[in-house]
């Protein structure tokens, strides 16, 4: 499995890589949003793990030109920013989920392993 963490702290990106890393996913991290957006259109990953806010480019500005570009990547997004019209539009964008910051690594870890094993399914 391989996983895509895109956020510009590298404490979250650490501990996120690290959670991934736990249960089997080899992970490559990215740390804005224009370098997320061209990470994911490689076509190389099963999942995206998207913050909101970074430099470059939005997480939703980043969902919207993968959904542009035709882009089927499994993203789970987590922000800080607890706002309900932020996760709906995420989810409009093509999300599968949203996590609010600060995150627990278990449910982030289960979250992940569901949306995989979804994918795989279908």
């Amino acid at each position: 499995m391989r996983a895509l963490v895109a956020d510009d702290s590298a404490a979250v990106a650490l501990l996120t890589s690290r959670a991934l890393a736990a249960i089997g996913c080899e992970v490559t991290t990215v740390a804005d949003g224009i370098a997320a957006f061209h990470q994911g259109l490689s076509g190389a990953f099963d999942v995206a793990l998207l913050d909101m806010i970074m430099p470059g480019m939005l997480g939703t500005e980043v969902l919207a030109g993968w959904a542009e570009a035709g882009l089927s990547l499994p993203t789970i997004v987590f922000s800080g920013v607890d706002d309900e019209n932020l996760t709906l539009r995420c989810l409009e964008l093509g999300a599968l989920d949203f996590i609010h910051k600060p995150f627990d690594v278990r449910e982030l870890q289960l979250r992940v392993r569901v949306h995989l094993a979804h994918t795989k399914v279908s």
